[in-house]
């Protein structure tokens, strides 16, 4: 069957049409990911036999489509490149409003930072810290990541392309005043605050 052109679509179409931004990016990835498996199949020999077709490692569509493949999902603007990962699947207000004062303190808000959960840091491709590049990173809380091979132990700055803090968890935080002084002295160090 042949496609159809507008003006038969508009004959038989009696409600208008509402196309979804969305719905154009995948159906873009999907005719790249044909077009790359049409060109780039190779047959294995030894399944050929069942009509099974050898394609390339997914992580190379990863790499090649970056963003269409996977959506980075975190809350804030991460204008100021700096991460937060925090334990759990999401922030209680309480939580969120001490880690907000947190920033407040260091000169900075939600426009300058992303927060992730630690759930959706694992379900995020591991190459999720190098892809957002940030410039510091924060990690309050116990996250199951191979970033924690990094801890020393918590509220150490550790120097790199990327400087990390490690601290305990925002509950936990808020409730004792001898690990808020050692929070706060840790991010004068990490933000370069002399105070």
């Amino acid at each position: 069957m042949e496609p159809l052109t507008l003006h038969q679509l508009s004959l038989i179409l009696d409600q208008e049409l509402v196309i979804i931004p969305e719905d154009i990016q995948k159906h873009r990835l999907a005719e790249k990911l044909k077009a790359r498996h049409a060109h780039h199949t190779d047959l294995d020999p030894q399944a050929t036999d069942k009509g099974i077709e050898k394609t390339t490692d997914p992580n190379t569509f990863r790499e090649e489509y970056g963003e269409e493949y996977s959506k980075i999902s975190y809350d804030g603007n991460f204008e100021g490149g700096i991460l937060i990962i925090y334990q759990g699947s999401g922030l209680e207000s309480d939580s969120r409003e001490f880690l907000m004062k947190v920033m407040g303190a260091v000169g900075y808000s939600l426009k300058d930072v992303a927060m992730m959960s630690a759930n959706q840091l694992l379900e995020s491709p591991t190459e999720i810290i190098s892809r957002l590049n940030p410039k510091k990173c924060l990690v309050v809380g116990t996250v199951n990541h191979p970033l924690m091979k990094l801890k020393r132990e918590n509220y150490e700055v550790i120097s790199g392309e990327i400087l990390f803090l490690f601290a305990d968890d925002l509950k936990e935080l808020a409730e004792n005043v001898p690990l808020k002084k050692k929070l706060w002295t840790s991010l004068q160090v990490l933000f370069n605050i002399n105070k």
